[in-house]
């Protein structure tokens, strides 16, 4: 490619600015915004998470406690008539009165032996941990591999267009040289008419591979998690 970074284009066709791509900042940008790294990261988030959680199995639990009952006593729950009866034959009567009232307040301690249920708990949360942070892993190398792959076609697609854009202004001036020949009776029909098939195949060509450069830059923007923004797309957790 020239120094400029600009592709090589016939004389009537408009020069675009030049795009270059950084390979520090394409993989630092496909680290950060490619939405299935930033799923994988709150994936693994949540898994450390519940690592930190599952640390309570192996502690010891000391509640603290408190009761308040109110007792009834009688030989009947309710008695239509409890006017001159002994008191504890209506029980509704003796638990509204409040004068059997329990109190209990204190702590419990309770320990599990062995704790099996929390090691284990603990064990599940780290093999999860650790895979999650496996797959991320392996997630940004294959990231990594997508962009340079998509670096590499966008190079690619640069020489081709390149090539195909000198390719078009030497079939137009080949073409110009001999109309100008034939106009002067020096070359035959037949120069003309090859000339002019040369040439709409070099502009098949030139236009093919713009068409491949184009999506070259869209893929280079898809690897590296830009290509939503450019759309108007804003993701958020």
């Amino acid at each position: 490619p020239p120094s400029d970074g600009r592709l090589i284009r016939p004389a009537d066709e408009p020069v675009s600015a030049p795009i270059r791509f950084d390979w520090q900042e394409i993989t630092r940008e496909s680290l950060v915004r490619r939405a299935e790294l930033r799923r994988q990261r709150w994936v693994t988030r949540r898994f450390e998470l519940e690592q930190i959680a599952s640390r309570n199995y192996m502690l010891p639990r000391l509640d603290a406690v408190a009761r308040q009952r109110w007792r009834g006593f009688g030989h009947d729950l309710l008695a239509s008539d409890s006017t001159g009866r002994p008191r504890f034959d209506n029980a509704y009567m003796d638990l509204v009165s409040g004068d059997f009232q329990e109190w209990q307040v204190g702590v419990e301690l309770n320990v599990p032996i062995g704790f099996r249920q929390g090691a284990a708990a603990v064990r599940n949360a780290e093999l999860q941990l650790t895979r999650a942070r496996a797959v991320l892993r392996e997630q940004e190398h294959i990231v990594l591999h997508d962009a340079a792959n998509a670096v590499a076609e966008f190079d690619r697609t640069v020489v081709v267009t390149q090539t195909a854009g000198r390719r078009l202004d030497a079939a137009r001036h080949q073409l110009d040289a001999v109309e100008a020949a034939y106009d002067a009776d020096k070359a035959p029909l037949d120069f003309v008419l090859e000339a002019q098939r040369r040439l709409a195949e070099a502009e098949s060509s030139y236009y093919q591979a713009m068409a491949e450069y184009a999506v070259a830059i869209k893929n280079v923007h898809f690897a590296k998690g830009t290509l939503l923004d450019y759309d108007g797309i804003v993701l958020a957790e």
